[in-house]
């Protein structure tokens, strides 16, 4: 235990008795001191017992990995005293990420959460053992990661390593380490080992929780997308067609349909870019998963990010609970992204990212968050050309360009218009409850000669505004108005649907003559061969949506 000394300043010879004596005294306070000791061990027992009990409890009350940290790190100092702790935790795709971390002596410090890279750690060495590593004084310079470094700059001298073991593997590691010079004792050790165990079971638990939650909400919103898809009749004609440049369209649909490129769909406004896109997801190995569209244009550019990355709770104004986005929900299925010239540009980062990567984290959060979702993207819009203006990022441009589909206007193949028109009068004459058995030849000539501005969708709403019309068995098509339509309204002089200089006078031009209706069948969205959300989102370009708001 150790030795009991006395000293004289005067030259002595100690008696038998005198030794004896002495001998007794050491003895005593030998008794003494191991009673001391043993009771101080006791305390620290019992200090180790209360905390992890205190661990327990709060683990089991928590499902969240950095709120938990927090709190077992305040208990944990009670026993094991530290000035820095971190969790590192593994993510689906096996990286490391740093999810928790508390540094006294740097508060800022403490907000750099995020990936890591272990190499050059004592981390990597703990995961690949799955032991403790004890790191003592000096011991810290033979660590070269940059983060590490960056520890000791900070004043680290001793730290200590504990791997996060459960049955289904290791998942991460609890890292602790003091200002001051320390040796780390078995004592110590094993207490880490137990509160790791503790932690490695209350994270397996948040992860399984976490994970059946986003499942649940990611069913949820499934649910109301399979909801849309039956109430939506996406057979509007679009995919009907015997022309040769119709059967082009075709064939490359089925080319790339079984792969899992990137699609970039390009065509005038009413071609049907969203069928094309339909047809791809139904044809590819993803036809099983959900088919997710979003349309750039309809959805504020304050919102866009969040509808497709999701959100987390309170990570703005409004955001009362968690979000999956699209790019979630697409997993394993296909992202549709309709009028993607539509983008803002401070958002193409982040879409390329996860186009690339297939990687991204929700507005608020620090989880990167993996998917596999194929994407397709269609606009009416001459990327190149906004590319050559700044407008769009070249990058991305690139990135999408992979394998261009070119959707040919209807006066493109005026072979098509004879079946579009059939097929639509049969579609309305049965929605309608009509008996229409007959379509005039010199109809069908006047709609084949038109040169269809909108495309299919505005020849779809002429048949429908016909078939209401008719009261007979014969389709009554308006042929005055069929040839004041000859000289249609167009939205720029070369292709429908791209913005030029007079756009914003033609679409004033048509909401004027729609008396300022935009949506319906007389409405100027349909005057204009546009969706109402496409007008819409030009309305508020040229700031002519206060006007007819």
């Amino acid at each position: 235990m150790g030795a009991f000394g006395f000293s004289s300043v005067a030259p002595c010879n100690p008696s038998p008795a005198e030794l004896a004596f002495l001998e007794r005294v050491a003895s005593e306070f030998a008794v003494a001191v191991e009673s001391f000791l043993a009771r101080q061990e006791l305390v620290r027992q019992r200090d180790r017992l209360q905390t992890l009990f205190d661990v327990t409890n709060a683990l089991v009350s928590t499902l969240s990995p950095e709120k938990l940290f927090s709190t077992v790190s305040a208990q944990l100092s009670k026993v094991v005293p530290h000035d820095f702790s971190s969790l590192i935790l593994r993510d689906d795709s096996g990286a490391l990420n740093l999810v928790a971390l508390h540094f006294t002596g740097a508060p800022l410090f403490a907000k750099e959460h995020g990936r890591i890279n272990p190499e050059g750690m004592p981390t990597a060495e703990a995961l690949t053992t799955g032991k403790p590593v004890l790191i003592h004084n000096t011991e810290l310079q033979r660590y070269t990661s940059p983060q590490y470094r960056r520890f000791v700059e900070l004043g680290c001298k001793s730290a200590c390593s504990v791997p996060l073991i459960t049955s289904k593997g290791t998942l991460g590691t609890l890292e602790i380490a003091r200002t001051s010079p320390h040796v780390w004792t078995d004592a110590d050790v094993n207490f880490l080992v137990q509160v790791a165990t503790q932690i490695a079971i209350a994270v397996e638990n948040a992860l399984s929780y976490r994970k059946l939650e986003d499942m649940k909400e990611r069913l949820a919103t499934e649910k109301l997308y399979l909801e849309d898809e039956i109430r939506v009749d996406h057979n509007n004609g679009n995919m009907i067609g015997e022309s040769a440049a119709f059967q082009s369209i075709l064939k490359g649909v089925h080319i790339v349909a079984p792969t899992d490129a990137t699609v970039l769909i390009l065509g005038e406004t009413g071609t049907g870019k969203e069928l094309v896109a339909r047809a791809i997801h139904e044809f590819s190995g993803r036809s099983k998963g959900t088919f997710v569209k979003v349309n750039c244009a309809a959805i504020p550019a304050s919102l866009l990010e969040s509808e497709l990355f999701g959100h987390e709770k309170g990570s703005f104004t409004g955001a009362v609970a968690q979000k999956i986005g699209r790019f979630e929900l697409a997993h394993q299925g296909t992202l549709f992204l309709d009028e993607i010239g539509e983008m803002p540009l401070e958002l193409q980062p982040k879409l390329l990212r996860a186009v690339q990567d297939q990687e991204f984290e929700r507005v608020g959060g620090t989880r990167t968050i993996r998917t596999n979702a194929r994407l397709v993207a269609a606009t009416n819009r001459d990327l190149k050309a906004m590319v050559n203006e700044n407008n769009f990022r070249a990058d991305l441009y690139f990135r999408l360009h992979v394998f261009p589909l070119n959707v040919p206007s209807l006066r493109e193949r005026r072979e098509d218009i004879p079946l579009l028109t059939r097929y639509f009068v049969q579609k309305y004459a049965q929605r309608l409850a009509r008996k229409i058995e007959r379509i005039p030849s010199q109809a069908l000539e006047a709609l084949t000669r038109y040169d269809w501005p909108g495309n299919i969708r505005e020849l779809q709403n002429v048949i429908e505004r016909s078939v209401i019309l008719s009261n007979g068995s014969e389709l009554r098509v308006n042929m005055p108005e069929l040839t004041e339509m000859s000289s249609p309204i167009r939205l720029s002089g070369r292709t429908p649907g791209t913005p030029g200089a007079g756009e914003r006078e033609r679409i004033l031009a048509a909401l004027k003559e729609a008396d300022g209706q935009v949506g319906g069948p007389n409405g100027a969205a349909a005057r204009l061969g546009l969706k109402r959300t496409t007008l819409q989102s030009r309305m508020r370009k040229y700031n002519i949506a206060r006007l007819y708001g």
